[in-house]
Parts: C-alpha cells; sequence; structure tokens
C-alpha cells in the first residue's frame, strides 16, 4: 500500500461558515471516558477544521442525532474505526473522527503521513491479516458466537425488577459491550477491505475491468435477503387470509384494529410476530437511540409489506439468485480469458480465492444484522428503564426526555448526582435539535479542504470518495447529465422519487427510481419495488450497489450531486453500464 497526505493534495476549500465555532447543545461538557478515541475525539466544528476534508454522512444520520445517541455514534464511527484500523495495521490511515454541524454528522480521515509509521503498520497488517484469511470462516464465527452469547444474556435481563443501582452497573455493562462490537465491526472490515484492495489492485496491473470485482464475489445469501423473502411471504400469506384490505391502514395501530375485525386477521398478526421474533431485533438507523426496533413498533415491515400487496406477481429470489451466479460466472471465465500469461491467471485465482473465502460483498451485508442494527438495542431498552423510574420519581416529565441527556448524565443521574431539575435544560435541547434537525437539507454534502484522493479503505470502497467523486464535487454545478460508478448494469428510463431518510422510504411507489443521498440496510425492501436507483455517494462495495446488483436493476452510486439535481417527478434515464444518469 502505498499513499499521499491529504494535504499534499490540490483541493478546493468549501467554508466551515457559520457551523465553526458555533454553539452546540446547551449544556454539552465533553467528558473523556475510559476509551473514548485512539487518534481525535468526536467534537463539534471549530475553525481549525476548515483545512481538513469533511463528507456528511446523511445515509446513516440524515435527521441529526440526540444527546443519547452522540455517545453511540462517538463509540462506532469515531473510537471503532480508529481501534479497527490500529489493530489491523492499516498503513496509510489511523481511523476515522466525527465532527457535529449543529446535530448534523460529518466524517474525517485520520490520515498517517509518517513513513515510518507506515512501514511498520505493513509489517503489522502482513502478520495479523494472513492467518485470519486463511480461515476466515473460524475467525468470523468466533466473534458472530461471542456477540450472541452477550444478546442472550442482555435479553434475560429482569429491566423491570431493576433499581437505580442495578439498572447503572447494566447499563455500564452494555456501553462496554456497545463499545466492544464497534471494535469488532471496524476491525473486520478493515482486514476485508485491506483483502478486496489487493484484488482490485491486481485487477488493475493485469488490465482487467475492475468496475465489475464486486460481481466476481456477488450471489451470496444474506440475513436482509432472506428478511425481504420473509416479507414478501408474509404479503402472500395476507392475501390467502383475505386480511389485504386490513393492511392498507397507514398506522400500526390501525392496522392491528382492522385485522381484529377480519376473521382471519388475528393469524395473520400472529405469523408477523412469529417474523418479529426471529427477524424484528433491528431499527432503522445506526447508533440512534431514540428509533424503536420493528420488534417495538412494526411500522416499518407493515410498511414494506402494504407496499408489496401492489405486486401480485411477487418476487422470484431464487430466479434473481440464479442470475446474479450466473452473471458472476460469466464476468469471472472472461476475465481468466483476457489473462494471456499462465503465472498471472494462477495469481488471479488464487487472490479471487482469497476474496471469495473471505468475501468483503456477502459481509458487508450481513454483518449489519448482528452489529449495526442491533447492537444499541440493549443499551436502549435500559435507557428507557431507567427512563421509567426518572418519570416515576419525577425526575422526568416523560419517557422520551431521556433522550436528550447524555450518556455520562444519564449514568450521574442514575448515581444519585445530577442536578436539581432537569426540565429547562431538556427543553432547550429539544428547541436546539428541531432547529438544526429542520436545517438538514442546507447543508452541504461535503466541507472543508476538498482533496484530489483519500487514502482510506473504507472511505473509498464504502462511501465511495474516489477521484471521480471529489472532481465532481470540486466542479460545484448541477447539470442534466450525471456521472458516477457504474454499479448495477442495465438502462432504464423513469419517473424519479427522491428520498432524503430511510423515515420516508414509505413515500416509494412501485416502479420509481429511486434517488437518495445512499441506502443502508433498512432500505433492502424498496430494491423489490424500484427499476432503479442513483445515489449521492456509494463506491464498489456499498450497500446499494450490493444490492441492486442482487434484485438486478440499473444503478449508479457516487455522483456527488444527484439529490440536488434530480427533483422527485423528473424522468431520468440511468445507464448502468456506463455509469451515467440523464435528467431528460
Amino acid at each position: 500500500m502505498t499513499t499521499t497526505d491529504e494535504s499534499e493534495q490540490a483541493g478546493t476549500v468549501i467554508p466551515l461558515g457559520e457551523y465553526a465555532d458555533a454553539d452546540f447543545y446547551p449544556g454539552y461538557e465533553p467528558r473523556l471516558e475510559s476509551r473514548p478515541f485512539l487518534a481525535e475525539p468526536l467534537a463539534p466544528f471549530t475553525r481549525a477544521d476548515e483545512g481538513r476534508f469533511w463528507m456528511r454522512d446523511s445515509q446513516h444520520f440524515a435527521e441529526g442525532i440526540t444527546p443519547a445517541s452522540m455517545a453511540l455514534l462517538e463509540d462506532a464511527q469515531t473510537w471503532g474505526t480508529q481501534y479497527g484500523a490500529e489493530i489491523v495495521g492499516i498503513p496509510p490511515t489511523a481511523g476515522m473522527v466525527n465532527r457535529i454541524a449543529g446535530v448534523h454528522v460529518y466524517l474525517g480521515q485520520c490520515p498517517i503521513t509518517s513513513a515510518w509509521q507506515m512501514g511498520t503498520r505493513a509489517d503489522r497488517f502482513g502478520a495479523f491479516a494472513a492467518p485470519r484469511l486463511a480461515d476466515f470462516d473460524t475467525y468470523w464465527a468466533g466473534y458472530r458466537a461471542e456477540l450472541e452469547s452477550a444478546y442472550a444474556h442482555f435479553d434475560a435481563l429482569d429491566v423491570d425488577a431493576m433499581d437505580r443501582t442495578e439498572l447503572h452497573a447494566a447499563l455500564v455493562d452494555a456501553i462496554a459491550f456497545h463499545r466492544r462490537a464497534w471494535g469488532v465491526h471496524f476491525e473486520v472490515m478493515y482486514l476485508l477491505a485491506a483483502n478486496y484492495l489487493a484484488l482490485f489492485g491486481l485487477a488493475t496491473d493485469l488490465g482487467l475491468e475492475t468496475g465489475q470485482i464486486a460481481q466476481w464475489l456477488a450471489g451470496e445469501e444474506t440475513s436482509y435477503l432472506r428478511t425481504d423473502e420473509e416479507l414478501w411471504r408474509l404479503a402472500g400469506r395476507a392475501r390467502e387470509l383475505g386480511v389485504a384490505e386490513a393492511l392498507t391502514e397507514p398506522t400500526v395501530e390501525g392496522v392491528r384494529a382492522a385485522l381484529a375485525t377480519q376473521p382471519n386477521g388475528p393469524a395473520w398478526w400472529a405469523e408477523l410476530e412469529e417474523f418479529l421474533a426471529v427477524w424484528g431485533q433491528r431499527t432503522d438507523e445506526t447508533a440512534t437511540l431514540d428509533r424503536p426496533s420493528w420488534a417495538e413498533h412494526p411500522a416499518t415491515p407493515l410498511g414494506t409489506i402494504r407496499e408489496f400487496l401492489t405486486r401480485p406477481e411477487g418476487h422470484d429470489f431464487a430466479a434473481a439468485r440464479r442470475e446474479v451466479l450466473a452473471e458472476r460466472d460469466r464476468l469471472v471465465a472472461a476475465a481468466r480469458a483476457a489473462i494471456a500469461d499462465e503465472g498471472d491467471r494462477a495469481r488471479f485465482d488464487e487472490v479471487l480465492a482469497s476474496n471469495r473465502a473471505a468475501n468483503f460483498v456477502w459481509w458487508n451485508e450481513e454483518h449489519n444484522f448482528l452489529i449495526d442494527r442491533r447492537i444499541h438495542l440493549p443499551l436502549r431498552r435500559l435507557t428507557l428503564a431507567a427512563a421509567d423510574r426518572l418519570v416515576a420519581d419525577g425526575r422526568l416529565g416523560a419517557r422520551e426526555d431521556v433522550f436528550f441527556l447524555f450518556r455520562h448524565e444519564l449514568l450521574d443521574e442514575l448515581a444519585g448526582s445530577g442536578p436539581p431539575s432537569w426540565g429547562e435544560l431538556i427543553a432547550a435541547r429539544r428547541d436546539y435539535y428541531d432547529h438544526w434537525s429542520a436545517r438538514g437539507g442546507e447543508l452541504p454534502p461535503v466541507m472543508g479542504d476538498v482533496p484530489d484522493v483519500i487514502h482510506d479503505p473504507i472511505m473509498t470502497e464504502l462511501f465511495g470518495l474516489t477521484p471521480d467523486y471529489f472532481a465532481t464535487i470540486k466542479a460545484q454545478q448541477a447539470a442534466a447529465t450525471l456521472s458516477g460508478f457504474a454499479a448495477s448494469r442495465g438502462t432504464v428510463v423513469g419517473t424519479a422519487r427522491v428520498v432524503r431518510a430511510a423515515q420516508d422510504i414509505d413515500q416509494v411507489r412501485d416502479g420509481d427510481i429511486l434517488v437518495c443521498g445512499g441506502t443502508t440496510t433498512e432500505w433492502t425492501p424498496v430494491f423489490g419495488l424500484v427499476t432503479g436507483c442513483v445515489t449521492d455517494t456509494g463506491g464498489t462495495l456499498c450497500h446499494t450497489a450490493i444490492i441492486a446488483r442482487e434484485y438486478g436493476i440499473p444503478c449508479v452510486v457516487g455522483t456527488g450531486v444527484a439529490t440536488s439535481t434530480i427533483s422527485t417527478g423528473d424522468r431520468v434515464r440511468i445507464d448502468g453500464d456506463r455509469g451515467v444518469v440523464e435528467v431528460l
């Protein structure tokens, strides 16, 4: 691996403006915990940050972040990435770090510029990576078992019987587990990303089409595709049991009431509850404490089933997978045939085999079910139990007030060392959140010094921060024709539906072309409805690219300006072979 100091790249500066040195949540006092960071901590923007590059992470945090979720973000994108980069020994990066504009999340790199440090990290990386890549299944199975054991422990806790002291102790344990899981997450992610880049580098050296690499690794089943299959099955069962009409009610409560009037309504709801017991331990956003899981409040699965009912033909998952596998094998055969030298072909086979055994394309979807969308649920359950005690004791006015306490404030309160009253401070924080959350559409997708290139494998391959992306951002102009990464083949013309947050995916209709900042796993079901997808961000291994290929729909990611150029109702053409999007 080679690198260039990010600061040496010729950049375009997008000023931080009012977001630098601005106010933050009233009463905010940063408190360093036991291990909040390795390279540098999460913080609000300051003027000094203008000399670095920052990307807004709207695909994970579209509506902003509350005080209670701030520590979750720090555990994940700040602590977790820095821990993972350090453990694995990725030479050019010490991980990532967050900055906050109002309540909105930005992400930047912690670059390593010392040649000596990069050399020692490269040596460490080789020693760390070799045995784990050689037996990735065993390596990942060990972590899976550790995480599942912890979930079983926290799920078994009788939180209703706990007093304040016991809740405090359990919360401390859940915090430790949350941080540990994010360390595991980014350790494995950096390892797999580096292995993937080895295949990318070899393909480049051999003159192969690098845009096809992710397709060489496609076709493995994931928990999220199995979740989609179950949702389609439940839609079919609603038709069979004659309760489809009841599911057109717009709220969970309305659906339950309508089902109660149908002879087979209770039976269908029982099937939904069986589904939620297996697949419902997930939320619609990452590191967000104030959003319920599907099992708590199944608005998202019900909304998805409601839309699936508009497609009586359903979706043939087996046929789609056969097509993906056939295309994968065809592309690999073509790549091998293009390699004239037998030794080069053997090297290609070896590196491809390593990437299939330690498959980043598969893992990048699969791990979300175990970590990203679930890891904060033990904390949420304990936090809400604490909130109920505090409401009963007159310390909080409402249960949801707890989401406007920072982590250390809740722990202090449970330990009996809170302030005389929280009322005025929580009201001020709610006002602050409402003000900045409403301004989310004003914030630029990037700020600071925009480079020509950045050297972090996660930021390039998942977020799509490639040289082409930076060139688009520097151009700073909307155009009728956009270019990006050709993520999934095919051409389609259709009507655009611009969706800015996961909470709004129920706006998507059958046949739409989805236009968004980027997608994560909670968006997966809508890919069974849309005919194409265009995003601002995303690279070869992003969720959007992987799922679009699995569903066989044209897709272009990493355009930089799709959501600011295309409006809902526009007619657009996607060319997924060339990576071009036209507004007609």
